[in-house]
């Protein structure tokens, strides 16, 4: 199901004049007025959104939907979002964690490159960057699981985790968590910066504005990854951690963690007009970045 929102920008050129360009601010005219679901749950939840520009609803498996939202914000920044809603409920979705090759060893690659190494038996349907690394040798900052197997346990209490644990809840901790909940832990990667907690925004001291990649999921096993663009003014301004915690509640999460972001920032879709992987954010390298690991949402059927 592909849902297409149609905006026309409207220049209305009062001179041929570069100077009297400048004087002039595009009328935007808006020509559908319905919006995805995601849009309006952000927008009745919070204030961030100013406008809407467009949003894009992809389906990409039953219970599996990417939405793609340009909006202007309370502050007349554009602002390009990317949403992967996936009802973790259903019995063949499933959460995977993406390791350069396959490996447990520590190292560098894409997103991209990373999903070619899931199992052939499985359909890889999204992809998305975790947690930040040491930019030489790929060594991630927090724990990691796989098949719960402990490959890394060191995490300072100011860093976090998200993963599933052996009875395949979805979970997130910190540092201060961390020695009470190992034994448990199945499959996890690191991030940073709690955004929300039991419910509640969580406050922050960073306030620089970034790209920003973001999960969250709530009391009702709906898992939410957020990638915001950022640091290209005209495309994208980026959003910073405050921002991202109140975005982060208004989808109705319970528990969300800011992940890697900058040019690490990597959405990768299984697109189905074409069965072809696409990365649908813009990085702010130009091109993926090698990342030291990451999450894909998968189905065994």
């Amino acid at each position: 199901m592909i849902k297409l929102k149609n905006i026309v920008f409207t220049i209305l050129t009062l001179s041929v004049f570069a100077s009297c360009d400048k004087d002039k601010n595009p009328q935007i005219e808006i020509l559908d007025y319905t919006r995805s679901d995601v849009t309006n749950q952000l927008t009745a939840n919070s204030s961030l959104i100013h406008r809407v520009y467009s949003d894009t609803t992809i389906q990409l498996h039953p219970g599996v939907e990417e939405t793609d939202i340009h909006f202007m914000d309370r502050n007349g920044h554009s602002i390009h979002v990317f949403i992967l809603k996936a009802d973790m409920n259903r019995p063949e979705v499933k959460l995977q964690p993406l390791t350069p090759f396959g490996s447990e060893s520590f190292a560098m690659q894409t997103i991209p490159d990373m999903v070619k190494y899931v199992n052939s038996d499985v359909k890889v349907l999204f992809g998305v960057n975790s947690d930040f690394f040491n930019t030489s040798t790929g060594e991630p900052r927090s724990i990691l699981y796989l098949e719960g197997k402990p490959v890394r346990t060191i995490i300072p209490d100011v860093r976090s985790y998200f993963g599933v644990n052996k009875s395949g809840e979805l979970i997130i901790g910190d540092g201060l968590s961390y020695e009470s909940e190992k034994d448990e832990i199945y499959n996890a990667l690191g991030g940073y910066h709690t955004l929300v907690k039991n419910g509640e925004r969580v406050g922050q001291t960073d306030l620089t504005v970034e790209p920003r990649t973001s999960v969250g999921f709530t009391k009702e096993n709906i898992l939410y990854f957020v990638v915001v663009d950022g640091r290209r003014y005209d495309y994208s301004y980026g959003i910073s951690l405050t921002d991202l915690s109140e975005f982060m509640q208004s989808l109705g999460v319970s528990e969300s963690i800011n992940l890697d972001g900058g040019g690490s920032s990597t959405f990768l879709i299984n697109n189905p007009l074409g069965s072809v992987f696409q990365v649908r954010n813009w990085s702010s390298d130009k091109t993926p970045r090698a990342v030291a690991n990451g999450w894909a949402i998968i189905t065994t059927n």
